[in-house]
């Protein structure tokens, strides 16, 4: 795909994720563009906030020229112009304030909470005692519309997340094609919902996380970030670069870790047409292991009957690039055909874990829990856990 034609297809979808304000059809409050997203522990520390700071002015040198307004939590959730004075009180803000305090403001490119910006540098971080207690991390996002990636414009994003990679350490994190939120997100997650089943390729990248997200990355994009001591597990680089096996695939390292750039553009991976990009997928095989086992649910529950993220939904969409699992059985020989057509004696019973999508809609049985009774699972569904724990769950009637 060379420049041309990665325009002409983001363009071809533009308006099929780029939803306007009832009130007024010429502004936006959610679309598609690229996002970056930093995970951070312990950034509460004094030194961890300065490069919080040399982070954002990172940004600022690049696209500080468009942003217009944002808010400082220190001086309350209001609507502020944005300048050079309000970039240098930022700063003494993040760098100054104690690690008992959380840091949280955000820029943007638009003037108000209600609509969504093509830029905006975002930063929660939580106070110190918060994050030893409840375990939640440091969370930074970034925001550009694809027509910065013009004109070479890939190599100075490339160069500009290094730089903030080097910076900030994340313990994970991604950059890439991903829905891009008005501050005010809670009232369109049903249409984020909508289009992240739509384009699987394009990135749900909330402004919360939980503790678990401590175990493990939450986000596959074009660029994925991931700390050395979590990529050391897969083995060494060079066994890394092998099992991704793809020179379109590039490893590019920076002191604390690596960022994998799966190709040369972001990938909308469109449903219908493509929904599990090959490079995406790719990457997704050699680094999976290394991926948070319960991500949680993504979004809030429903008072309306609009169809938003739940915990399953969102475990389902965690794993959208994984390939299809291999079931074991009770013989040897792993039974092939229908199951349902499979009679007495000969039938090898499927016998699958929990966390894995189920292979085939049917009656299931767990073996572990007699009294739970059977239950009919869909095909795709994660197979469920029970009080919490992993068990096995066994085929007894394909439907």
């Amino acid at each position: 795909m060379n420049e041309k034609e990665f325009f002409d297809a983001f363009e071809a979808e533009r308006w099929n994720f780029t939803f306007m304000d009832e009130a007024d059809t010429t502004k936006p409050v959610q679309q598609v563009g690229i996002v970056a997203v930093f995970h951070l522990v312990d950034a509460y520390l004094p030194f961890r906030r300065k490069n919080i700071a040399e982070a954002f002015t990172i940004y600022n040198n690049y696209f500080g020229e468009k942003l217009v307004a944002g808010y400082r939590e220190d001086i309350g959730m209001k609507i502020i112009p944005y300048g050079r004075n309000e970039f240098l009180d930022c700063i003494k803000y993040i760098e100054t304030i104690g690690s008992n305090d959380a840091v949280e403001f955000k820029w943007m490119s638009r003037s108000s909470f209600e609509l969504v910006s093509d830029y905006m540098f975002g930063v929660y971080s939580p106070e110190g005692w918060y994050e030893k207690i409840h375990g939640s991390l440091t969370k930074i996002r970034i925001y550009l519309p694809i027509d910065e990636l013009r004109n070479g414009g890939r190599l100075r994003l490339e160069e500009m997340l290094a730089d903030l990679c080097r910076l900030l350490r994340p313990l994970h994190g991604s950059a890439g094609f991903a829905i891009q939120e008005c501050h005010t997100w809670e009232d369109f997650q049903h249409i984020e919902y909508e289009t992240a089943w739509a384009y699987r390729g394009v990135d749900v990248c909330i402004p919360s996380d939980n503790k678990t997200w401590r175990e493990g990355y939450t986000n596959l994009n074009w660029y994925t970030f991931i700390a050395h001591h979590w990529l050391a597990k897969l083995g060494t680089p060079q066994e890394l670069k092998a099992q991704l096996d793809d020179e379109r695939i590039a490893v590019i390292p920076y002191e604390w870790g690596s960022m994998i750039r799966a190709g040369d553009w972001p990938q909308l991976g469109k449903t219908d047409i493509n929904p599990k990009p090959e490079l995406y997928v790719k990457v997704n095989e050699a680094i999976k292991t290394l991926r948070v086992e319960d991500i949680g649910s993504l979004h809030y529950g429903s008072v309306g009957g609009e169809v938003r993220f739940n915990k399953r939904t969102s475990n389902l969409w965690l794993r959208r690039f994984d390939s299809p699992s291999p079931v074991t059985t009770d013989d040897p020989v792993t039974p092939t055909g229908d199951p349902a057509t499979v009679k007495g004696e000969a039938r090898g019973f499927l016998r699958v874990a929990s966390g894995t999508p189920c292979p085939w809609p049917g009656v299931w049985l767990c073996d572990e829990v007699e009294h739970l009774g059977p239950q009919t699972i869909a095909h795709g569904v994660p197979m469920p856990e029970i009080d919490g724990r992993k068990v096995t769950w066994r085929l007894h009637k394909a439907l």
